[in-house]
């Protein structure tokens, strides 16, 4: 293979892939692909690729396509992109930059800014992938060290049991194997690698419960009697309580896991197990799977009761019954590895070097003497403490630290003073007084709640009362989540930044931040220029208006009712400006007369709002001498070909993907499957097949209301946003376009009855994460088809106050 640096350039122009090679000359490996599409899938096929050159315009599919395909995949994360393209326009830039992008160069090409782009980016992302080496590689000891700390623990149970000290590893290692090869022969147990590594990691701890049964028990050469054999059961019991009783959060994967195989690592398949005789899969996967793995060592392991057994005879027992009832599939996963089992036991097997440094440690804990030096992580732990205080107290901004444990906010020495606040508090109703309003509070809290691992960042504007007065700030907060397979929100921190009289950054630019008097007076100005100046409430589709006291009240004014519509607009304007923190502008079109409509973001006394101006075109140049709107005809027929499917009239994917941002706060999502398509395909042929996609969509838009937008995602899949609908709502309504889809009639397939799969997640953020939870619960639901499968997402939290 070439030493050479590998860059791939998709462009669908031979001429431009022809100049960049040219321009780079023979320092790299070059690559070409002539579309979207094929640039995608020698990304996926070359894990080796350094740098991508990739143009805008490109048939199949275009470069903005390829940038969420690497999103989707994650190859964005690894693989910089520097696009190369005609187009300069503002817009396209700045959608390449918020897809990932790493550099923009227009054409014409100039040799020496492509070659030193090229050269810095390289830089870059070599010096990223040292980075992320040096963070796996610390993550990787860290892990060693946490196994290790358990395996001597463990270990401590083995020396007190007489035993060779392998008996800890051999269940780790047995338990790894039989589950490995479970996934592989069916899909009753879907457990992934980091559940099956927790498992494995979780199993050295499966007799801990021994370390409170006596020695004359553990270690008598011959055979228990009833009232020993009955102490020696109680073993199961005490290590689910050890780890019950020690300071740990038993939400913790690893807590929960251990603590099941403690308990129930004797349960047996049949239920004549103990302690609590549990049955078949009441029994978890993970304690079954110790349960085998600690029977086939014990018989092919030397005890002071009893000699070893060979491995064929070992494994005759055990199929034969002698030991008990096991599940059956983990006994067909005992004979699929029985070969690898038989090398396992060989003297020398990997992992001597391992238990031998944990048996050393645990000699020493036994026999009193001194543990080694304290280790580097806890050294890193007592570093990061005192950092943070450092920075805690010599910053000269608000800060805050929330635990959601204890529920208790820390404030920064420069907030205490300049809040006039304590140093730590509980998070209650009074912490307002303080710090910001109860209404700020809960709505903080409800926005780091609803954070994810991968995306924890907030952001949000309220006034902190700073040296008595109050003063707008922006929140800047992260949410804490447990690095564990099941994250836990365990709190937050943040800083406050003053922004009173200053412009907001990012989307912020154009937010105002006024207070009722000061928007009234405004508002009564505007009047004399505009012709219709008023509040919107977007989240409720009606009008604020002021009270006697001059306080924002709402009110049940419908706020489309100023275009004599029944309903809301299908592209509100003011609900993008609301969604964006922005300003948006557009043309309106009523009944022959045209309109100005300006929509920008405010917040009255903290409230958002969106205020909205409206002036009449009285002499409109775009009209027909027929009185028709030549720029509204245009528009709706741009729009048509643009963003719908040709076929059903959906919208289609690059509407999804150009218009994201007004659906993105979507409370439903769902993912709807057409059951068995292709046989309609196969027997009736692709126009009825197209004829029932047509008719399923007519269905569908028959059940959903103009503001829900339907989008045909690919093929026979479709997925459905739906915009201010309660979660019952939700549900019912998803299935009611099962029932009308199931009862559609298709003239050309008179054997043949449409039916659809439908998955729904109702709550889920951000939008990447509500589709991909949709497309799971489709899933789900096409087991049995003709069948809806919904998710309300996240449930609800154990809040310490309620959330408004």
């Amino acid at each position: 293979m070439s030493d050479k640096q590998r860059i791939l350039i998709a462009d669908d122009s031979e001429m431009n892939r022809a100049i960049l090679t040219e321009m780079l000359g023979e320092k790299y490996e070059i690559l070409e692909a002539e579309n979207g599409q094929q640039a995608i899938e020698m990304i996926e096929q070359n894990s080796d690729i350094d740098l991508l050159l990739l143009d805008i315009m490109m048939p199949v599919k275009d470069g903005f396509d390829v940038l969420a395909a690497m999103n989707q995949y994650h190859w964005i994360d690894e693989l910089p992109v520097i696009m190369i393209s005609a187009e300069s326009a503002t817009s396209f830039v700045e959608r390449a930059y918020d897809l990932g992008a790493t550099d923009y160069i227009s054409r014409p090409f100039d040799m020496a800014v492509v070659r030193r782009r090229v050269v810095n980016a390289l830089m870059l992302y070599g010096k990223q992938k040292r980075l992320m080496q040096l963070v796996a590689d610390q993550i990787y000891e860290n892990e060693k060290s946490n196994s290790l700390m358990i395996t001597i623990l463990s270990h401590i149970v083995e020396f007190r049991n007489g035993e060779s000290g392998l008996h800890v590893l051999h269940i780790r290692t047995f338990t790894e194997m039989i589950l490995r090869k479970l996934i592989t022969l069916t899909d009753k147990y879907p457990l992934t690698e980091p559940e099956i590594s927790l498992i494995s990691t979780a199993s050295a701890l499966h007799d801990i419960g021994k370390i409170n049964i006596p020695e004359s028990i553990l270690n008598k050469p011959g055979k228990l009697t009833r009232e020993e054999f009955e102490i020696m059961k109680t073993h199961t019991t005490i290590g689910d309580k050890i780890l019950h009783d020690l300071p740990f959060q038993q939400d913790a994967p690893l807590v929960k896991v251990a603590r099941q195989i403690c308990r129930w690592h004797h349960e047996r398949y049949d239920g004549r197990g103990y302690p609590d005789g549990l049955k078949g899969d009441d029994i978890p996967i993970g304690a079954q799977a110790v349960a085998l793995a600690d029977v086939y060592d014990a018989l092919t392991s030397e005890r002071c009761y009893k000699k070893a057994f060979d491995h064929d005879t070992a494994l005759h027992m055990i199929m034969n019954g002698e030991c008990g009832t096991f599940n059956p599939l983990l006994m067909e996963c005992l004979v699929e590895i029985s070969e690898d089992l038989r090398h396992k036991l060989q003297p020398g097997a990997d992992g001597r070097d391992f238990m031998a440094e944990a048996q050393q440690i645990s000699a020493k804990v036994l026999h009193g003497k001194d543990l080694p030096e304290q280790d580097n992580i806890s050294r890193a732990l007592a570093a990061t403490t005192l950092k943070t205080d450092f920075f805690f107290h010599h910053t000269h901004a608000v800060q805050y630290d929330y635990s959601a444990a204890t529920n208790v906010l820390t404030l920064s020495d420069w907030a205490v003073r300049h809040l006039h606040a304590p140093k730590t508090q509980q998070v209650t109703d009074e912490t307002s007084q303080y710090f910001i309003s109860t209404d700020d509070v809960h709505k903080l809290q409800g926005l780091l709640r609803a954070t994810t691992p991968k995306a924890p960042d907030i952001k949000m504007k309220a006034q902190l009362p700073v040296d008595g007065e109050f003063r707008w700030h922006r929140i800047y907060a992260r949410a804490i989540w447990s690095d564990d397979t099941s994250p836990v929100y365990l709190g937050s921190v943040g800083e406050c930044h003053d922004v009173q009289g200053v412009s907001l950054p990012d989307k912020g630019d154009n937010v105002s931040l006024g207070s009722a008097d000061g928007v009234q007076t405004m508002m009564h100005g505007m009047e004399q220029i505009f012709d219709v100046v008023r509040l919107v409430d977007v989240k409720n589709n009606t009008i604020w208006t002021f009270d006697e006291q001059g306080k924002l009240k709402a009110t049940h004014h419908p706020c489309h009712a100023v275009w004599n519509k029944a309903m809301p607009c299908s592209n509100c304007s003011s609900y993008r400006a609301f969604t964006q923190q922005s300003q948006i502008s557009k043309l309106e079109f009523n009944k022959g007369n045209t309109f100005h409509v300006l929509s920008k973001y405010i917040e009255v006394d903290g409230i958002p709002c969106v205020l909205e101006l409206v002036s009449k075109l009285e002499e409109n140049p775009l009209m027909t001498v027929d009185g028709r709107s030549m720029l509204a005809d245009n528009m709706s027929t741009y729009s048509q070909a643009l963003y719908r499917d040709p076929l059903t009239n959906a919208y289609n994917r690059r509407y999804y993907t150009e218009q994201s941002e007004s659906f993105a706060n979507a409370e439903g999502v769902a993912m709807i499957d057409v059951d068995n398509f292709k046989s309609v395909n196969d027997t009736y042929g692709h126009q009825n097949g197209d004829e029932v996609l047509r008719l399923i969509v007519r269905g569908i838009s028959e059940c959903i209301r103009a503001t829900d937008i339907l989008v045909r995602y690919g093929g026979d899949e479709f997925v459905l946003f739906f915009q201010n609908i309660p979660a019952d709502i939700f549900a019912s309504r998803l299935e009611e376009i099962r029932r009308r889809v199931e009862s559609t009639a298709v003239p050309g397939c008179p054997n043949w009855h449409p039916t659809v799969s439908i998955g729904g997640v109702y709550g889920a953020h951000p939008l990447a994460d509500a589709i991909h939870r949709a497309d799971l619960k489709m899933y789900e639901a096409k087991q049995s088809k003709n069948r809806v499968a919904v998710s309300i997402f996240p449930p609800p939290p154990q809040r310490d106050f309620d959330i408004e």
